[in-house]
């Protein structure tokens, strides 16, 4: 499993998610942040598809793609004033809410290794992040008018970063892992830091092909000011990632 060229893995990301993020608005004179999950009704444990790509192309060097992607929506009758984009959706006003996540990250990796069981890798990824959070309902304006509004923020964030993983065989049966990813900078109109950590097991069923459990967190905290969205924006997703893969 160590000495394969290639290898693919496809599986479910059972997350437990929490999405806060403030957009173009103040409340009180401060730009605040709220909890799309507790405000607006959003699901905090979606299921999410994760895969992932590799290809070890010399004997030390590895490229590895990976992608998952979350959207969830919800409508619900606000129990709390909100304020995105501007408008405000007081207590009582019946919205609808969308956020859209997702990362492709590619990790370009040198390995060292000796002659036994264990493997590591240390390199450089890169991160493409989309992001998108959407609210409509009746909204107050701030000549104090009251419509229909809705209102959509999104970005588009490059993020390089640092990373490591181990891996350690102890049978030809079975694979213990372990990852970080980490960036803390100022790219481009982006500010603040990203973390992805994940650790678990794998186990050959057969030749060529394994099922295995990782736990996982990846964690995103910053300031945006694209055109179509300055604000805050903080984001974790947690849980287990149960998965199958093929090596050849």
């Amino acid at each position: 499993m160590i000495d394969s060229k290639w290898w693919v893995t496809a599986g479910s990301f059972l997350a437990s998610s929490d999405f806060e993020a403030s957009a173009k608005g103040s409340v009180g004179g401060e730009n605040q942040e709220f909890d799309f999950e507790s405000s607006l009704g959003l699901d905090d444990s979606p299921d999410l598809f994760q895969g992932e790509r590799g290809w070890q192309f010399t004997d030390n060097w590895s490229l590895t793609a990976q992608y998952f992607r979350s959207t969830r929506s919800a409508r619900r009758t606000l129990e709390e004033s909100i304020e995105w984009e501007g408008n405000t959706y007081e207590v009582g006003a019946f919205v609808e809410a969308e956020t859209k996540f997702e990362l492709t990250r590619f990790f370009f990796a040198r390995r060292f290794r000796d002659s036994g069981p264990h493997s590591f890798k240390v390199g450089l990824g890169f991160h493409w992040l989309s992001l998108r959070a959407e609210i409509a309902g009746q909204a107050t304006l701030d000549d104090q008018s009251t419509e229909f509004r809705r209102a959509a923020s999104a970005a588009e964030v490059p993020i390089p970063n640092i990373g490591a993983w181990y891996r350690y065989s102890p049978s030809e049966k079975w694979i213990f892992n372990a990852r970080i990813d980490w960036l803390s900078a100022s790219v481009d109109n982006y500010s603040g830091d990203i973390w992805n950590a994940s650790g678990g097991v794998s186990y050959e069923i057969f030749d060529h092909f394994s099922s295995g459990a990782n736990y996982q967190i990846f964690r995103l905290s910053g300031d945006i000011t694209e055109d179509n969205w300055r604000g805050e924006v903080s984001t974790t997703y947690s849980g287990p990632y149960l998965y199958l893969a093929g090596y050849w």
